[in-house]
Order: C-alpha cells, then sequence, then structure tokens
C-alpha cells in the first residue's frame, strides 16, 4: 500500500512538474496564431494597455529573439508584440510570397487584426527592408515612432552609398548557403554576437534558422541583396531612432541624413543582435527614445 500510495504521489509530482515547466516556457508571453490572408502568422504577445511595441526580427528568425525585450518593457506597461514572418518560424510556410513587399503587406493585416496599428515600431535586420516597405505604402498607417536595428536600406555598395556587402561577397555567401546550409547557418548564427552566448540560444537560433524553407530563405535573401530601398528613406515621416554596431555606423549615419526626423545610437562591443549581446544598453536605448512621446 506504501508502495502504491508512492507511485501515485510520485505521478502527480511529475506531472506537476511538467506543467511547471510548460508553464514556465510560456511564462514571459502567449504565443498565439492568427489567419492574415493565405497564411497564419504566429506571433508573442504579453502586457496589455494602449502603448503598443511591435518587434520586427530577421532573416529566417523567429520572435523569440526578442526575448531580452519582453520582460522589460511589459514591466513598463506596454503591450508588447512579436511575430514570425511568412515561411519563418510558426508561421505558415509558403512557396510564393517569400518577399519583403509581401511580408510588409502582412504586417499591415496582422496590425489590424490585432488592433495594434498605432504602436511603436522596432525592426532588426532585414526587418528593417519590411518596415522601409511598410512605411512607403500607401496601404500602411503610420506608426507612432520607429527603430531601426542594425539594418539597411541596400545591401550592396555603391559609389554614393556605404552598403554591407560586395557582390563578390554576397555570392561566396550564397554558394556557401548552397553546398552545406547547416554549416553555413552554425557561421551566420555565431557572427550575430561579440559577447559569449549560452549554448542554449546559439542552439535555439540555429534551429530557427533552419525551419526557413531552402526555397524561401533563397527568395528572401536575394530579394534583400538585389532590392534598393534608399527612396523609401524619404517616406519615414515619424520620429526614427537608428541603432548600430560600431562597424556598421556609415550606413546608419547614411540614413540619418535622409530620414528627416531621426537620430543615431551606437552601441559599443556589440555584434549584429545588439538586443542579445548588449540588451540593457539597447533597452534602455529604446525606452529613452520611446519616452519622449
Amino acid at each position: 500500500m506504501i508502495r502504491k500510495t508512492g507511485w501515485i504521489l510520485t505521478g502527480i509530482f511529475s506531472l506537476s512538474m511538467l506543467f511547471s515547466a510548460a508553464a514556465g516556457a510560456d511564462s514571459r508571453w502567449n504565443s498565439r496564431k492568427v489567419e492574415v490572408g493565405d497564411i497564419k502568422i504566429r506571433y508573442l504577445e504579453a502586457g496589455t494597455g494602449d502603448k503598443i511595441i511591435v518587434f520586427l526580427t530577421g532573416w529566417t528568425m523567429n520572435a523569440e529573439i526578442w526575448k531580452e525585450q519582453f520582460p522589460y518593457f511589459t514591466a513598463r506597461g506596454f503591450r508588447v508584440i512579436a511575430f514570425d514572418p511568412r515561411s519563418q518560424g510558426g508561421t505558415s510556410k509558403t512557396g510564393t510570397g517569400n518577399t519583403y513587399q509581401q511580408h510588409a503587406a502582412d504586417l499591415y493585416e496582422l496590425l489590424l487584426e490585432l488592433k495594434a496599428e498605432r504602436c511603436f515600431m522596432v525592426a532588426w535586420s532585414s526587418g528593417v527592408t519590411t518596415l522601409l516597405e511598410y512605411v512607403s505604402s500607401p496601404d500602411s498607417i503610420r506608426p507612432n515612432k520607429i527603430v531601426l536595428v542594425d539594418g539597411y536600406p541596400a545591401v550592396l555598395a555603391k559609389d554614393d552609398y556605404p552598403g554591407a556587402a560586395t557582390m563578390t561577397q554576397i555570392r561566396s555567401d550564397f554558394l556557401q548557403f548552397q553546398q552545406d546550409r547547416k554549416k553555413f547557418t552554425e557561421q551566420y548564427v555565431k557572427d550575430l554576437f561579440k559577447q559569449p552566448q549560452p549554448a542554449s540560444v546559439i542552439k535555439d537560433l540555429n534551429k530557427s534558422s533552419l525551419e526557413t524553407p531552402v526555397g524561401a530563405a533563397v527568395s528572401l535573401l536575394f530579394d534583400l541583396v538585389t532590392g534598393d530601398r534608399r527612396a523609401a528613406l524619404e517616406s519615414v515621416s515619424v520620429p526614427t531612432l537608428i541603432i548600430t554596431t560600431a562597424g556598421n555606423r556609415a550606413p546608419g549615419e547614411y540614413m540619418n541624413a535622409k530620414i528627416a526626423r531621426s537620430e543615431v545610437a551606437v552601441i559599443e562591443d556589440a555584434g549584429h543582435a545588439i538586443f542579445l549581446d548588449k540588451p540593457q544598453a539597447f533597452n534602455q536605448a529604446v525606452e529613452a527614445f520611446i519616452g519622449e512621446y
């Protein structure tokens, strides 16, 4: 009888630990899906209220990359939203529509569904491309303020523009991706950081990146590399903070010169994923900028 009771108690304890672990994994946000046009978008949401901040992720990454921003901004009274773009993370994978113009259209429909049109937006890397497409579209609803994080209006360097890479470098990346995607992804994730990161973070980012189908990843990368959204900078009519690493300061200053109501913040000793490498400095810079609203 004692042994049987012990088994029952052990079973109850195990179940309670399982439920606690599941609850703990989601304790910072709620994960949901919403139908938008021809896809279902997966998004994370936490907090309530009229102050809404929306985070846009980069190429092949999912919404969890903003894990350091959720607790910080919800604790300060924000409703925080981050989402997986088309063909990334838990959002529907499609064989067509894998362009940043379509990502911007999906964003517009998502904001309408979530009643989050009037918001602050923070976009990172290729998310900057999505946001530039969004603000230059006649269908968009202007955000209150935007933050552009280590992104570019165009990737390729030109005579009058510093850019991020040459065609030779891009060709090398494409070939490496095709030859060994897993190895390419591991290097891509490693290069996001200057500061040591937990092994779990690196593992999760690798997993997230590999969830994007090869065709979609190539299509998005092709659009990112060949597109030139510099003209869209003139469409940015809202106050803008440009956060860059020291290495990407030149493109940041280029955008600053083209966007009328903008300012630049350079965060030192940070890799491309600034918000994970230097989360406190990043969060404080965003909060100070938004706090002026």
